[in-house]
């Protein structure tokens, strides 16, 4: 599967992604990290040029995150928003947090592209 043919799947997730399929999806969101933390998650500190653009990022996140009721953790501070996803119920990544990782990038560009 590539990340194109990626879909959002509701409900309550509970294997985390192998290593192979992990590896293929990073190699076309290269911005994200995994973390080293305990339990595997995504991460990206996103640029911006303010505070008030980071807020402005991480307010559409949030709304992107409520509507497949799905959460990040945000952590905003003077020029950078960093985002940080995982699924709870597969204690790591899965394609859920791939997926929305995806819709960050978009969400980013749309708003670099618009000179926010």
């Amino acid at each position: 599967m590539t990340i194109s043919d990626l879909t959002f799947q509701a409900g309550n997730i509970t294997q985390p992604l192998n290593t192979t399929e992990l590896d293929e999806y990073l190699g076309e969101i290269s911005d994200w990290q995994v973390s080293g933390l305990a339990t595997a998650s995504l991460i990206r500190d996103f640029k911006c040029k303010d505070f008030v653009t980071a807020m402005t990022l991480a307010e559409a996140i949030g709304q992107l995150a409520e509507r497949y009721n799905h959460h990040p953790e945000l952590t905003i501070t003077y020029g950078n928003l960093q985002v940080r996803w995982w699924t709870h119920t597969a204690s790591g990544i899965t394609g859920n947090d791939v997926f929305m990782a995806l819709q960050c990038d978009h969400i980013y560009f749309k708003a670099e592209t618009k000179g926010e």
